[in-house]
């Protein structure tokens, strides 16, 4: 049975004013790297053999100090990348209600189909985490590992491995969540959003 941390990474300063990031590359905030450590930390004795990481900065900041604290390289892998937002990215929500208020109410109504600000729809987004996450499972089977990732494309994956469709649980940036299984069609979720190491 492989099980695996996913880690979203540590925040950044579109974070804190609740921009659309998707896969603009943003860098962690002083607090985002302080998150980074302290996730570190918490993982020293999962007995990870493996890191894998988003290929944007925010998820590689926060995979480094994880790997120098655990011994292990980052490798990285673009298929664990943020939704892609198309337009959207860099605006909050009520400038994109306010620019593009049909495209916004599209998009709550449905999600799995629409592709906000012209980019991934929820769906595509949700095929791709499945194949991240397939080959993580294949590639060290029976292992304990770590994955760096993205709010989007974590909270799509935990709702698949529930049975939904869309996603309902909030992750903190720096938040731990634990998934394990035999195989992509053998999954549990174990927690979700454990924050307890950054209080």
């Amino acid at each position: 049975m492989t099980r695996i941390y996913l880690i979203r990474h540590g925040e950044t300063e579109w974070n804190q004013a609740k921009r659309y990031q998707g896969q603009t590359d943003i860098p962690l905030t002083d607090k985002g790297r302080d998150q980074a450590h302290r996730t570190a930390e918490r993982l020293a004795d999962v007995g990870a053999s493996f890191l894998i990481s988003s290929d944007l900065i925010r998820a590689r900041d926060t995979a480094v100090p994880i790997g120098q604290r655990l011994g292990l390289q980052v490798i990285i892998c673009p298929l664990w990348r943020e939704r892609d937002y198309g337009r959207w990215e860099g605006m909050t929500r009520a400038e994109i209600q306010g620019l593009y208020p049909e495209e916004w109410q599209k998009s709550r109504e449905d999600p799995l189909r629409t592709a906000p600000g012209g980019g991934e729809t929820l769906a595509e987004l949700r095929e791709r985490a499945i194949k991240a996450l397939d080959w993580v499972l294949t590639e060290y089977p029976g292992q304990r590992g770590i994955v760096v990732s993205h709010g989007g494309l974590l909270r799509a994956l935990l709702a698949w491995i529930e049975g939904r469709d869309h996603p309902q649980h909030t992750l903190d940036n720096g938040g731990i969540s634990i998934i394990q299984g035999s195989n992509i069609t053998n999954l549990e979720l174990v927690s979700v959003n454990d924050v307890s190491h950054l209080l």
